[in-house]
Parts: structure tokens; sequence; C-alpha cells
């Protein structure tokens, strides 16, 4: 369970930087490694070339001392973690790093595409972790595999470890990212549906944000997307489960202006390390060698002082990417949202607190 007494100690640390107007992160996201098993569009992990992307990884991919010594550094600032890749799962040091986590008594989510679940040790998992969050863009086999880029054996795979997942007792939740190909099973409701018959309680949606690099587009067109979020309001507004983990005004938002909006972007509030150890300042938008640094060399303090955070302040290229929408709004609702996924996972672990008293 979560440590509180650290917890605040973080935040308290966090609050009296802001009080002097520095910045700080307060999530920690890493980034293990630079390989993934699928072909997803919208993710620059989705390389074709997986041969290539083996070499990558190889050559490129931080050792376990490594990560372990850049999960020291962080977690003096952070009150949670992030843990994903590429599929961090893929790692053959996987479990080792997340012991090490936890004996820093840091709080882990793991976000995984879940092929790989099989071959993990899921009880010894979940007393190392607080939750999974499952990347499962469609409930569906043929739109799953079409915005996923596998075959419906991987579908069928997936499907097979999330109820493993169940079985074993594992907390966890759906994340989707909604595109062109997905948008008909959340504007009928029927995600939320076999989401909650196949063992969860909460999802976390976000339209997907198109890359700079490409050029396509996997957005809806406005109609849809409205339609989309007028459907996710009447589920949330429901109370039924499976509840949605990103708070309503940002659907309301999309409506009503056709993007997220904020003041400025709060992507310093979550330090993201990529898989060879380096932080893009202030995100991967600005990827240069004069905006990269590496967490081996460089403390947070001086990363987090660099001048390019100055171009968060007036940057607003992501419209509907829910990430950076979440973390640009006030702590008020960073600090209830939060709340709320605390109880959700409380929840999902009290059958197993009781079997255990």
């Amino acid at each position: 369970m979560v440590d509180v007494i650290r917890t605040i100690d973080r935040v308290g640390k966090w609050s009296l930087n802001r009080a002097v107007g520095r910045r700080r992160p307060l999530i920690a996201v890493f980034s293990l490694t630079h390989y993934c098993n699928y072909f997803c569009p919208m993710c620059p992990f989705g390389d074709s070339d997986k041969q290539g992307q083996i070499k990558l990884a190889s050559k490129n991919d931080l050792t376990t001392e490594q990560w372990k010594s850049i999960f020291d550094k962080v977690s003096k600032y952070c009150i949670w973690s992030i843990i994903e890749g590429g599929e961090p799962t893929s790692r053959p040091d996987f479990m080792e790093l997340v012991r090490h986590l936890d004996s820093l008594k840091l709080p882990i989510t793991l976000i995984t595409n879940c092929s790989l679940l099989h071959t993990i040790d899921l009880d010894e998992l979940k007393r190392h972790i607080q939750f999974i969050t499952c990347s499962i863009d469609s409930v569906f086999e043929e739109s799953y595999c079409k915005v996923r880029g596998v075959t419906p054996q991987t579908y069928q795979r997936v499907m097979q470890n999330l109820q493993i997942l169940n079985e074993h007792g594992v907390p966890h939740t759906f994340n989707s990212v909604i595109t062109k190909f997905n948008t008909r099973e959340f504007i009928d409701k029927s995600y939320f549906r076999k989401a909650k018959d196949l063992g969860v309680n909460s999802v976390s949606l976000t339209f997907v944000e198109d890359r700079s690099d490409v050029d396509y587009t996997l957005l809806p067109d406005r109609d849809t997307i409205v339609q989309v979020c007028k459907s996710v309001l009447e589920h949330i507004q429901s109370r039924e489960d499976p509840q949605v983990m990103i708070p309503l005004q940002y659907f309301e938002q999309i409506i009503e202006h056709g993007r997220g909006m904020y003041d400025e972007c709060g992507v310093w509030k979550s330090i993201f390390v990529n898989g060879n150890g380096t932080v893009m300042v202030p995100c991967w938008k600005y990827s240069s060698p004069q905006n990269t640094y590496s967490l081996l060399e460089k403390s947070v303090e001086e990363i987090w002082s660099a001048p390019q955070w100055e171009i968060a302040k007036t940057c607003h290229d992501c419209q509907v990417l829910g990430c950076i929408w979440y973390s640009s709004q006030p702590v008020t609702t960073f600090a209830q949202n939060y709340m709320m996924g605390l109880s959700k996972m409380i929840s999902q672990r009290a059958p197993e607190a009781v079997e255990q008293s």
C-alpha cells in the first residue's frame, strides 16, 4: 500500500518549491526499453522493422544498474512512478527493476500491452506494484488488431492474460487511445460493458494526438469526436462501472472548444526518462541535442532549472492528449483524481486483504 507519510513529505517539498517559483517533477515515468513487440501506428515504438528495433534497444537501453541509479535519483522527488516502454515486460530484468523501485517505497503503475504477462510471476508482481494499466484500445478483435497492428492470435493471448490477472487478483485498469478505428464501441458504450465483463472497474481514455513525424492522421472527424465525448459523459454521469478516470471536464471542453483547455502546459510535473536515460526538455516535441539531457550525468535539479522549460508556458500544441491536459489542470483537479484513483485501487485490493486477515 502507498506510504502516506512519504507521499505527504514529497508533496510538501514540491509545494515549497512551487511557492518560490521552482518547477520540480511529481510523477516519474520510466520508459524502460526502446523495444515493443507491437506495431501501433500512433506510437514511435510501433516500428515495422523489429530486428532493427531489437538492435537499437540492445545498443541504447540502459543496463540494470544504470536504471537503478536513475530510480534512486528520481525517488527523492516523486510520489508515484509509471513504468512503460516500448513494452517493459520484454526486458529480462523486468522483475529485478520492479523490486528495486518498490524497495525505494515509490508506488508503481505498470503500463503494458499485456501480451507477455503469462511469462511473469504475477503473484510476485502484485506484491510490488499498485496496479497494472492494460493498453486495451479496443475490446473487439477486428478493431484491436487494426489499432495495434497485431494478429488475432495476439488478441486472443491478451484476452487470456487478462483472465490470468483476474485469477491472480492483480489490480488492473484499462487504457484506450481513441482513434478513427475504434470509435463505434465508445459511441454505443459496448467498450464499457465488455471491459466490465473482463474484470475491470476503471478505465482511462484519451484521444490520439497525431505524431508530427508521420503524414497520416488517426484522429476521428469532428462530428465523431463529439459523439464519442457525449457518450462517454453519459456513462460517467450514470455512475456505473467501469469508472472513467479522466475527469469529465476533458470531454466537455473537447465538445465545446474542439480541444482541451489549459493556461500553461504542465509537462514539467512529470519526469519522463527515455530508455537511454535521457530527458527531453520540455518534451518529445522539442527533440534536439540541445534540448536533451542525460540523467546519468545531470541531477534532477540541474535539468529542471534548464531554460527550455520556459517553452511550456506558451506551448499549446497538444490539443486532445489526455495526459497533457490532466497535468495542466489546477492542482485541486490533479489531487482529486489522484485520490479517486487510490480509492479504486483500495477497493480492488479489499477482497485480497479480507482473505489474508
